[in-house]
């Protein structure tokens, strides 16, 4: 799995204006099926196997908005494992289709009038439960596993021999908690003054203690629950990301940066520019873009 990780790291050039710290973005899209969640989907089953949880012949099952879904049953292709996916319709159809696409069987939970809430994601949830309980089954558990945030690890090398400068800022959506918990690891282990800026949905705010009953768009976030994996003593400040700042985010990035991602994205991008502006010139935020855009041209994202 050579493919997976070595992506590029793009300082944005429009976006981070003349008075904004520098804005780095790690582009995620170049991973095997255009998205982060390569990297732990092939940690969390080359463990698996490492620990006798998951042998040949067996079947993966979890929870998931299609990107973890879709990253596990390219891994579970290539090992001759067979997958079940619990989503919902109220995901990007293009990410239902990739998890078909690499052969998985792909359960819906219907959203409520095609928007996520946190109880669509507990439906989800407890589907994916019942399921693990069945022969010769492995359930990664995702947000509970922390061989997921250990495949981030290598995100975290990567942008710090990328950047010749430090990380004043590192931006990311919390979502499962895997990517900002094992980049931040290595990021404060390496220096611990790198300030981490854990991102959710205004309207479901668990960090920061709002609001958790509202609807959103940011796939892939807004959990009704704090996932265990998440390293909460590592991150600095938390910050609520409205839709519409999210949809902008991530329209400005693919009509002035040439980068076409999702809407998860957009709310890092929105966000990183916030507090780039706030910290000012000679500093540097990173973030990360998710996945890549095609996934959502069917959405109203870019309409």
């Amino acid at each position: 799995m050579m493919a997976i990780g070595h992506t590029p790291l793009i300082r944005l050039r429009r976006l981070a204006g003349p008075e904004s710290a520098d804005i780095y973005v790690k582009w995620e899209g170049a991973n095997p099926t255009g998205s982060m969640k390569d990297r732990m989907a092939l940690s969390m089953i080359e463990a698996a196997e490492r620990r006798g949880d998951l042998r040949p012949g067996g079947r993966v099952v979890e929870y998931t908005g299609g990107s973890t879904g879709s990253s596990l049953a390219m891994v579970c292709a290539m090992r001759g494992y067979r997958a079940h996916f619990v989503s919902s319709d109220g995901f990007a159809a293009e990410k239902l289709q990739t998890m078909r696409a690499y052969g998985a069987e792909v359960e819906i939970i219907p959203a409520e009038r095609g928007r996520l809430t946190a109880a669509v994601i507990d439906r989800m949830i407890a589907r994916a439960r019942v399921l693990a309980g069945e022969p010769n089954t492995f359930w990664p558990d995702q947000v509970n596993n922390p061989d997921n945030r250990r495949g981030y690890h290598g995100l975290a090398c990567e942008i710090l021999t990328e950047l010749d400068r430090p990380v004043d800022e590192f931006v990311m959506a919390a979502g499962g908690g895997g990517c900002i918990s094992g980049t931040a690891e290595i990021l404060k282990q390496r220096d611990p003054a790198t300030r981490i800026v854990a991102l959710e949905p205004f309207h479901v705010r668990n960090l920061s203690g709002g609001d958790t009953g509202g609807t959103h768009k940011l796939e892939g976030i807004g959990l009704s629950f704090v996932p265990s994996i998440l390293r909460r003593d590592l991150i600095d400040a938390v910050i609520a990301v409205r839709d519409d700042d999210a949809y902008a985010g991530a329209r400005a990035l693919a009509r002035q940066e040439g980068l076409l991602a999702g809407v998860t994205t957009g709310a890092n991008i929105w966000a990183a520019q916030q507090r780039a502006r706030a910290l000012g010139p000679g500093k540097t935020v990173v973030t990360v873009a998710i996945d890549s855009g095609l996934r959502y041209l069917a959405g109203d994202l870019y309409r």
